[in-house]
């Protein structure tokens, strides 16, 4: 195949995938079945899945339960590609987060995953929030750079978590962080059921737990500790009321 006609091929494909991604938005609130997103997209079948399937893989689009119902991932809702349902997300664990926030008096974060890292969804702060460590709303960052990312990161297969580490090794270095550390604190969190993070770097320690946002995507809430309040015990004290909320949420 020579250069001109592969890319021809390329922009067709690139095209083709946009058209199911704006079909999707354009349903995510109630969305859309498999039938009718090929019917709208006139693409045929065959090329609709395997299109589709790249989309599910990279978080750009989600498949409800086991149903042929599509709608928007977590990916294109970070990007803004869909406002409302961005809201939505963080609107649903809002009223968790401020009595997270009410009862430990320090910052609770909800984050989501997207590839290899985590993106913070929402941000509510207590009296005692330190201002050593500022995770703004909308700032993404590597999962082993957070506790919430620590616990999502110990849900993970093995294999998985290790080629994630390995392809950002440099970056952690550059964070003083080694492969063996993150390698620790994710076999704890997978022990404990939460991650512990206690960072000599910055002023605040952390715990972290994660639970399934659909069958793909995982999310993680935590809460940042300042040094001059963190104790084992507390740290405990906090895991344990993150562990209580999840396990509703997970009940839902």
């Amino acid at each position: 195949m020579d250069e001109k006609k592969s890319a021809v091929l390329g922009t067709q494909s690139a095209s083709k995938i946009l058209r199911l991604l704006k079909i999707v938005a354009a349903h995510h609130a109630q969305g859309i079945r498999l039938k009718e997103l090929i019917e709208a997209s006139r693409i045929d079948k065959s090329t609709a899945h395997r299109l589709l399937a790249c989309l599910l893989e990279e978080g750009f689009v989600e498949r409800v339960g086991e149903s042929k119902v599509y709608r928007l991932g977590i990916e294109p809702l970070q990007w803004g590609f869909s406002s409302a349902g961005m809201d939505a997300l963080s609107e649903r664990f809002r009223p968790m987060l401020m009595r997270l926030a009410r009862i430990s008096n320090d910052a609770v974060f909800l984050m989501v995953r997207s590839g290899d890292h985590v993106v913070c969804l929402s941000r509510v702060e207590g009296d005692h929030t330190t201002r050593a460590y500022v995770v703004e709303v909308g700032m993404r960052r590597l999962l082993g750079a957070s506790a919430a990312g620590i616990a999502i990161m110990a849900q993970l297969p093995e294999s998985e978590v290790d080629a994630m580490l390995q392809r950002h090794e440099a970056e952690y270095a550059r964070q003083r962080v080694t492969i063996a550390e993150l390698r620790g604190q994710v076999s704890r969190a997978r022990s404990a059921g939460y991650s512990e993070t206690r960072n000599v770097r910055i002023d605040a320690d952390g715990v972290g737990c994660a639970f399934a946002l659909t069958e793909n995507y995982w999310a993680g809430i935590s809460i940042a500790v300042a040094k001059h309040r963190s104790t084992p015990e507390r740290l405990k004290e906090l895991a344990t009321l993150l562990l209580k909320e999840v396990a509703q949420v997970q009940a839902a």
